[in-house]
């Protein structure tokens, strides 16, 4: 029961709900800015469709681990936080 609570909690907030937190923050929005920079003038390059293909395959395996890591970072914290309350007696371990 508690992995499918957490994995419930995990599609949540690591969804549309977490976008809307991190677009908002402006760290987060200046570097999204540089990419989009460094993608507009990656498109003026002369690739041939294999190069663009290459670097579409490469920049869509990083998003795509960059999004796990981001999903393991919060599913390690909401353990962490859990077994942090355990400590505290703040809540009792279910067997």
């Amino acid at each position: 029961m508690e992995d499918t609570i957490l994995k419930l909690l995990v599609k949540k907030m690591t969804g549309e709900r977490f976008e809307n937190i991190v677009s908002a923050e402006k760290e987060y929005k200046r570097r999204s800015e540089k990419i989009e920079m460094l993608s507009e003038q990656l498109r003026r390059q002369e690739l041939t469709k294999e190069q663009r293909l290459a670097v579409d395959r490469l920049l869509t395996a990083n998003n795509e681990c960059n999004f796990r890591y981001s999903e393991l970072a919060y599913i390690q914290g909401m353990k962490d936080a859990v077994a942090m309350l355990k400590e505290l007696d703040l809540i009792k371990s279910v067997s």
